[in-house]
């Protein structure tokens, strides 16, 4: 009996994570079929197999598009998710955001987050010459998101929608699922993969899973999911407050990730004491 719930407790791990694959996949599709209908009543009738063509060449990759797929998929993810993490963590969902939303910790989580984002950009400065046609690509990504391009609904999406969507789907249910049966450093190593993973590309998987083993362990240490919430939106707010040509000389690079580093340390052990003065405090 013992035995059938651990593997009970193993298979909740990864179910989430292939919902939100799969979540990703039908918004995708019905996306498409959306826009090759549109082409097809539209004025120019064009043939199916140009109307495909123009679909995958350029209807679909457009801005807005873009924007409206990410959207409705982490608006599905905070409405699926966040209705099964509220099922198995009940109280202290409910406990957890009144309890953590006061201005000490929200000051240290907000300046965590920038000086991650910093320290990150740092990092990646300075790899840049080692993966160039690896960055080339992340570049693109992050000007689909802060360039001139960019729609109000994506800097919606990516700066807060995201995040929340993100939190519930990893520090709340992979990370609770994988407690139950590893070891707590196991777990938050687990979940930080999952992250890094989902993200499906080198540069933003790595720093992905290197940010997911901090927010992992945030979450362990203060349970409350709150705060990877707040940390994670300052986090990626913070890409718009990155100068574009501070980190072009290495030297400035070099500085920008050891300062960045020391302030997030910082900002982590006044929060994780915050944090326990609070739970000692009740």
């Amino acid at each position: 009996m013992e035995s059938n719930n651990t593997i009970k407790n193993v298979i909740k791990i990864f179910v989430p994570f292939v919902i939100a694959l799969l979540i990703h996949s039908v918004v995708v599709f019905f996306d498409i079929i959306g826009i090759f209908v549109r082409n097809c009543i539209s004025n120019e009738k064009t043939v199916a197999s140009k109307s495909i063509e123009t679909i995958m060449s350029q209807d679909y990759t457009q801005p807005m598009n873009q924007a409206l797929i990410s959207a409705i998929q982490f608006s599905l993810y905070i409405l699926i998710f966040g209705i099964m993490l509220y099922k198995i963590k009940k109280p202290s969902v409910k406990e957890g955001f009144f309890n953590i939303i006061k201005p000490p910790i929200i000051i240290f989580l907000i300046i965590g987050g920038i000086a991650g984002q910093f320290m990150v950009d740092g990092g990646l400065a300075l790899l840049r010459p080692l993966f160039k046609s690896a960055f080339d690509k992340y570049d693109e990504l992050v000007s689909s998101v802060t360039g001139v391009s960019s729609s109000w609904l994506m800097l919606l999406t990516v700066f807060l929608i995201s995040p929340i969507a993100e939190e519930i789907l990893f520090r709340g249910l992979v990370l609770t699922y994988s407690k139950r049966v590893m070891p707590a450093v196991f777990a938050i190593i687990l979940q930080a993969f999952l992250f890094g993973l989902y993200h499906g590309n080198i540069i933003q998987g790595t720093y992905a899973f290197l940010m997911g083993l901090l927010l992992g362990f945030m979450v362990h240490k203060t349970d409350n999911l709150i705060t990877c919430i707040v940390f994670h939106i300052a986090l990626n707010v913070s890409i718009l407050l990155v100068p574009s040509g501070l980190l072009k000389v290495t030297s400035n690079a070099i500085l920008t990730t050891a300062i960045s580093a020391v302030i997030l340390t910082i900002c982590i052990f006044f929060i994780f004491k915050k944090t326990k003065k609070q739970e000692t405090n009740k």
